[in-house]
């Protein structure tokens, strides 16, 4: 790699300054190891360790060049700095070449995770979504000849896990490309080849978001009845049973239901009732959004402010209350400021709790 590729990296280029300022001086130990800065959510600083540590050490191993470079490209899609990432995987070429197959073990030499992630961002760098979906399947067929190929039992459920990923990331690329009816047809086909009950009420309840996304409601409504259907008949009452969950998500997709129709009113009910449940923010979220919809502006601040102060922040929380703040007064913008300090300070507040939390973002998560 040529350093000079990376100069966009460095404090003061572009990419430092989409960081939002209050989180540039977000501490991190002097001299702190890779794996520290990955631990305590310093993903801007990792990807500059990690490419320094490409362009400097010519004495790499082989699978220490390649945790490298997945780290970089890792943490550049952390940061949302995937258009770089993308450009930088296309090094990589065909990842499906003969070209990495051991000499000595005919296997692929590029670690697995790097070969998933590669294949997303090849395909933006393509601009070629089905080329994205032709890479899963190529990955999948792969992990079909290794659940065959391999006698250890606890190697063949580790490739099983890694094909049942690989299909939930075909669904996710079918609907990312705006077919939203093959995704359907590709999650359902997925639920008829599960055995275990949990993960088909899990996979239900997407393709019951799905359809909701199709706006296709009696189907969507259909699908929250298949799992509640799922439910033992006692289990409902047991609030603190271990499956009671089920219960609560499908109560999660009847709110959502409920705003798809644009009946607010029933859904702030219904999220009224989740609220201190398992998904509590979830819930103060979209009670939030609803009681925006219903002209509740002031009571929509106070829980998404809520939020912050409880250091719950993500993204759609901080976009949806600087969206708040627009509506609502002519400082917007010194408070969307004030926002950032917030979740600046809450995330060094609350260091040792946020670990592996993304610990630098950018102007855009707050609409400056």
């Amino acid at each position: 790699m040529d350093p000079s590729e990376h100069s966009r990296d460095r404090p003061g280029s572009a990419a430092w300054t989409d960081i939002s300022p209050p989180f540039r001086s977000t501490p991190a130990a002097p001299g702190a190891p890779l794996p520290e800065l990955l631990r305590q959510g310093h993903y801007y600083r990792a990807a500059l360790l990690a490419v320094s540590s490409l362009v400097a050490d010519s004495d790499l191993r082989q699978k220490e060049v390649f945790e490298l470079l997945y780290t970089r490209l890792a943490c550049l899609t952390l940061i949302n700095h995937t258009p770089l990432a993308a450009k930088e995987c296309l090094a990589l070429g065909d990842i499906h070449s003969p070209f990495y197959l051991s000499e000595d073990t005919g296997e692929c030499i590029l670690p697995w995770e790097l070969r998933v992630l590669a294949v997303r961002l090849q395909t933006l760098a393509a601009g070629d979504a089905r080329r994205g979906i032709q890479g899963y399947y190529d990955l999948a067929a792969y992990a079909r000849r290794r659940i065959r190929g391999t006698s250890d039992s606890e190697g063949k459920i580790m490739w099983k896990d890694r094909l049942r990923d690989l299909g939930l990331r075909i669904g996710n690329a079918l609907v990312e490309i705006g077919d939203l009816e093959a995704g359907r047809r590709h999650f359902e086909t997925l639920i008829e080849a599960v055995t275990n009950a949990e993960e088909k009420t899990v996979l239900s309840s997407w393709v019951a978001m799905l359809c909701l996304r199709m706006g296709d409601l009696k189907e969507a409504r259909a699908w929250i009845s298949t799992g509640d259907d799922d439910l033992e008949p006692d289990e409902a009452s047991l609030i603190e049973s271990p499956r009671s969950a089920k219960r609560s998500q499908s109560d999660v997709l009847k709110a959502l239901l409920n705003m798809a129709e644009g009946d607010y009113d029933n859904a702030v009910t219904e999220w009224r009732s989740l609220l201190n449940g398992p998904h509590d923010v979830l819930a103060k979220q979209n009670l939030a959004v609803c009681l925006l919809y219903t002209g509740h502006l002031s009571e929509t601040a106070q829980l998404l402010e809520e939020l912050i102060t409880e250091n719950h922040a993500f993204y759609a929380l901080t976009f949806n209350l600087a969206t708040v703040y627009e509506l609502s007064t002519e400082k917007a913008r010194d408070r969307k400021m004030q926002l950032a300090e917030r979740v600046a300070e809450g995330l060094r507040r609350n260091d040792a709790k946020a670990v592996g939390r993304r610990m630098e973002w950018g102007n855009v998560d707050f609409k400056l």
